[in-house]
């Protein structure tokens, strides 16, 4: 799904430093009141290096981003409209009026476009405090700090228990977005658990910011997830493997879906890279999300491994991958459906997800396409899985 929507993996996150904790160093982060309501707002500009003073924010009873247009005045102060979802030039827009910044308080006042106002008044956010979560607030320093202030008040119910060879899981639900995943509860040493936990309540809450920030992208109950189900693939002494299946509508002209796999390495929690595990280079492993290796990472994708993997299961599956008879079949044969795929582990191997434009949505992660663990073992990453 990070190939097809950016929104769910790639918008929710980079691993921030402990710098991200602390939102003093940016000084774009306030929270306070609009009238009568508790709101969180994050600045696009800092005062002192732009006239943009526009930005994001939202209710804490709501937590749906809200954007905000405006420029700073001579004197510090800060004139912003609020956009809605749909707006021209000519759609009515409530007002914001703030004065200049004074030390860490900001203050003004928001008119609607009924004419009612209400004061706002807001302070800098220093530091951010313990969520109501602890499995959050273990990962504060992790998470972008507005989107760690949106989840902070949130909580998980407990739920049912699963044993799976040998382990056992218990599933952790959040109740205002609908989302599940499970933590892992017995079967690995307990810095091992710990470990794997972390990660997996990373991409729980991960998952959970992204669903707010689909919403904010259409009319109030127009957008967010359809179907959002976390399936287990495989967990054994040194991965645990899992889907996070999601439809979804976040505005534009069309809903879509996807997996968005976690793929963890059992022995140290870390997330896994599908070079990290099987690796048709030379030299030590590209992957994305290094800057300085993008392109490198996206040459062997397109060049390397999409034609080595089309052969593979030429060879495989001969009858899949045989050439389309009508114009609308399914052509496995392209290595450009194979270039960004995502992957997960199950007992045989590594299963490895086509991708197709819309018209041919219905082609998407065929289940077939399964590596076995005899190719993966023959051309390894740094991390042994088999």
């Amino acid at each position: 799904m990070k190939h097809r929507a950016s929104l769910f993996v790639c918008l929710f996150a980079s691993w921030a430093s402990t710098a991200a904790a602390q939102a003093k160093d940016t000084g774009t982060l306030w929270q306070g009141t609009l009238g009568a309501q508790q709101i969180v707002v994050e600045q696009t500009g800092n005062f002192a290096s732009t006239s943009n003073c526009g930005g994001t924010y939202f209710y804490r009873r709501h937590r749906t981003d809200i954007q905000l247009d405006g420029e700073r005045s001579a004197d510090g102060s800060c004139r912003m409209q609020e956009l809605p979802i749909r707006w021209n030039r000519d759609t009515p827009k409530d007002q914001w009026r703030m004065r200049a910044p004074t030390e860490d308080r900001w203050e003004g006042e928001w008119i609607g476009t009924n004419g009612k106002s209400h004061p706002i008044r807001l302070s800098k956010v220093v530091t951010l405090p313990d969520a109501a979560e602890p499995s959050l607030t273990a990962l504060r320093g992790d998470f972008d700090p507005y989107a760690y202030l949106r989840l902070s008040q949130l909580k998980l119910q407990r739920g049912k228990r699963e044993h799976v060879n040998g382990y056992t899981l218990r599933w952790l639900r959040q109740p205002e977005s609908g989302l599940s995943l499970f933590e892992v509860a017995a079967g690995y040493a307990p810095t091992q658990q710990a470990a794997i936990n972390r990660t997996l309540h990373w991409r729980l809450w991960q998952w959970v910011d992204s669903e707010y920030q689909c919403r904010a992208g259409s009319e109030a109950g127009e957008a967010g997830f359809d179907t959002a189900e976390a399936t287990l693939r495989h967990i054994d002494a040194r991965v645990v493997s899992a889907s996070l299946f999601t439809a979804y509508y976040c505005g534009g002209a069309h809903p879509d879906f996807g997996d968005s796999p976690v793929n963890i390495d059992a022995r140290n929690g870390n997330e896994l890279r599908l070079e990290d595990v099987l690796w048709l280079g030379q030299g030590d492993p590209v992957h994305q999300g290094e800057n300085e290796l993008d392109r490198a990472w996206s040459q062997y994708r397109q060049e390397i491994f999409a034609p080595w993997l089309v052969r593979q299961f030429a060879q495989l599956y001969p009858d899949r991958m045989g050439a389309p008879t009508v114009d609308d079949d399914c052509d496995y044969r392209d290595p450009d459906v194979w270039n960004y795929t995502d992957w997960y582990v199950l007992p045989g191997g590594i299963h490895l997800a086509a991708y197709f434009p819309r018209v041919q949505r219905n082609c998407d992660d065929p289940d077939w396409a399964v590596l076995p663990w005899s190719l993966v073992d023959a051309h390894p990453g740094p991390v042994r899985l088999h």
